[in-house]
């Protein structure tokens, strides 16, 4: 399986973009986000969509800081902690995502359409995010974020976070059962829990920390 480094590149950026405005991106949500509840949030503008840029983010990521959020019980589902890391975390309800710095997160299907057939809208959608507050050893912080749509299976939209989960193979990483890649010491997992979708970045040691303490 093959998780698309768009995402690695997006999750990155918005951390960067959240920690330059202190950690709110309120103002950018209101005029950003879809035009009512039927809109898709793929039709925003990229941020981060190509492998250079995503690699240029990479190897120069700074120190970040972010600002707790508005949707505080998915946010604590994300440690605070890695191992000695520290993890910086802030989240989001529908009214304040930042929906044009999340777009690329969101391109490979049709969030709105998985809503509409199961009842939902956009309302029932929160998005959180953690980062470790520096680089590490591979040049690049731990990252982890999670999407939620309210009572709804999170089976039914992990691939709009992660095109390739049906076909990818099961690991075992933290003690629970997850899909992605892992290799020279680094790795890439999702990780379906009830109605949230977890995908994180980290070294191998530090990701079987931090999805042990995943619910």
């Amino acid at each position: 399986m093959t998780t698309d480094r768009r995402l690695v590149g997006a999750a990155l950026s918005l951390a960067l973009v959240l920690a330059a405005c202190g950690g709110s991106a309120a103002s950018q949500a209101a005029s950003s986000a879809p035009g009512g509840a039927t809109s898709t949030p793929g039709g925003a503008t990229p941020a981060a969509t190509d492998a250079s840029a995503t690699q240029s983010t990479e190897a120069s990521a700074p120190a970040i800081s972010l600002t707790p959020g508005n949707a505080s019980a998915l946010e604590a589902m994300i440690p605070d902690k890695v191992g000695t890391t520290t993890i910086t975390k802030t989240s989001f309800d529908y009214s304040t995502i930042p929906w044009s710095s999340l777009s690329s997160m969101f391109g490979s299907g049709d969030l709105d359409k998985v809503l509409k057939e199961n009842g939902k809208t956009l309302a029932d959608v929160k998005f959180a995010m953690g980062v470790s507050t520096s680089a590490g050893a591979t040049g690049m912080p731990t990252m982890v974020y999670a999407l939620q749509v309210s009572g709804l299976d999170a089976s039914k939209f992990v691939s709009q976070l992660d095109s390739g989960y049906a076909s990818g193979s099961n690991l075992q990483v933290g003690g629970k059962t997850v899909k992605g890649e892992l290799g020279g010491g680094f790795g890439t997992i999702t990780y379906v829990h009830g109605d949230v979708v977890f995908i994180a970045v980290a070294t191998e040691a530090d990701l079987n920390t931090l999805v042990a303490a995943l619910p």
